[in-house]
């Protein structure tokens, strides 16, 4: 680094001990931990699209890839010194270490795309309050200060929704996979255990609690799994409806493209060989022009929402999975003990399903753990009371 380098940073470096000594001790947590957030989802963008350069296979896309990982990995360096600048040191190797592993454990949940768009929402929320902050702080330099960065990083979230994601503002996709996980598990668990608290109020033997709880499960999981197929494509149906009416076509293949547009000059009046050489021409400028986004090359947009069948699957088994917590005690224990078993193992359960939600929401694990685990209880309560009304 040359002498003007060092002085320069040097300068930079006493200036933002100077701003940062004009804040409150809560102007300063407050930014302190928002700051940390934004750079937390830049990192975690940086990494996944390293993830991405390292499995793509056509060099095409590796080449996009890199290009975004590259960019992204500048933009996270410059949010480090942001942090560093506010007196916190960066993520240690250890951090990183497990953010890989979130990281991993995301993508398959979610899907590729679908992590992204969590991420870049939820940078996006940190931003906007970001914004809020800057503008609450008393000096107005440092206020002035950080709602310019805060206004370069809008622009930058939204340059990165539209070309690599392909999303518009308005837009809160994703997220799909864990919906449908968590919608199906709580269910279970829920109703399930619901149904068993009945009819044990009902009745204090084994036998038909064990048959209404295996139906209940059987009978659920086809019912969600259908419900969740039909919902999903019902969903998938309105937006290709909603496509066509904006004008949205389908994405071609080249060669389909190519097709259309020989047929389209033969209907002018080209001949044959003529049609072709003239749409072999326009259809290698288009691809030049690159008309698609960067994020269709590279395979994060798609055009499709989330699968019907998959959707399907991923509600229907977790249902039956989480119906299995309730039933299984009545299988190999004493009614009483069961029962017990049964009540404590479903609530815990509901509570852990409830706080996992949270690696997707970002909101208190401990409120959402404890939100499921009390809806359930109240579940099980009304109709064990229902069942007592018909005790046998």
């Amino acid at each position: 680094m040359n002498g003007k380098s060092a002085s320069r940073d040097k300068f930079k470096s006493r200036n933002g001990k100077i701003a940062m000594s004009k804040l409150t001790d809560r102007e300063k947590e407050a930014l302190i931990n928002t700051v940390k957030e934004i750079y937390t989802y830049k990192l975690m963008q940086a990494k996944g699209y390293e993830k991405l350069v390292r499995k793509a296979k056509e060099q095409r896309a590796k080449q996009l890839l890199g290009h975004i990982s590259t960019n992204e990995a500048k933009d996270c360096e410059h949010w480090r010194k942001n942090i560093e600048e506010l007196g916190v040191i960066g993520r240690r190797s250890s951090g990183i270490f497990f953010m890989e592993l979130k990281i991993t454990l995301m993508m398959r949940i979610l899907g590729t795309r679908g992590f992204f768009e969590w991420a870049i929402i939820a940078e996006d929320e940190s931003i906007e309050e970001l914004a809020i902050q800057a503008g609450n702080i008393n000096d107005a330099a440092t206020s002035e200060k950080w709602t310019r960065i805060a206004s370069d990083e809008r622009l930058h979230v939204e340059r990165i929704k539209r070309e690599v994601l392909g999303m518009e503002g308005w837009e809160m996709g994703g997220g799909g996979g864990v919906r449908d996980v968590i919608l199906g598990a709580n269910d279970g668990l829920v109703s399930i255990l619901a149904l068993m608290a009945g009819v044990y109020g009902a009745t204090t033997e084994t036998h038909p609690i064990l048959i209404a709880g295996v139906a209940g499960a059987v009978a659920g999981a086809i019912s969600m799994g259908t419900g969740a197929y039909l919902s999903s494509k019902s969903e998938k149906e309105v937006t290709e409806k909603e496509n066509e009416r904006k004008g949205i076509r389908k994405k071609r293949t080249p060669e389909e493209e190519k097709e259309k547009l020989v047929k389209l000059y033969r209907a002018k009046g080209f001949k044959e060989q003529e049609a072709e050489a003239i749409a072999e021409r326009v259809s290698s400028r288009m691809e030049l022009m690159a008309e698609l986004t960067v994020g269709e090359e590279v395979g994060l947009t798609s055009e499709e929402s989330w699968p019907p069948i998959k959707a399907a699957v991923l509600t229907g088994s977790s249902f039956a999975v989480a119906s299995l917590i309730p039933i299984l005690p009545f299988i190999f224990m004493d009614i009483s003990l069961a029962v017990i078993t049964a009540v404590i193992a479903s609530i815990a359960t509901l509570f852990a399903v409830g706080a996992s939600k949270t690696l997707f929401s970002r909101k208190s694990w401990l409120r959402s753990g404890l939100e499921m685990m009390v809806i359930g209880t109240l579940a099980a309560v009304t109709t064990y009371a229902i069942g007592l009304a018909f005790h046998v």
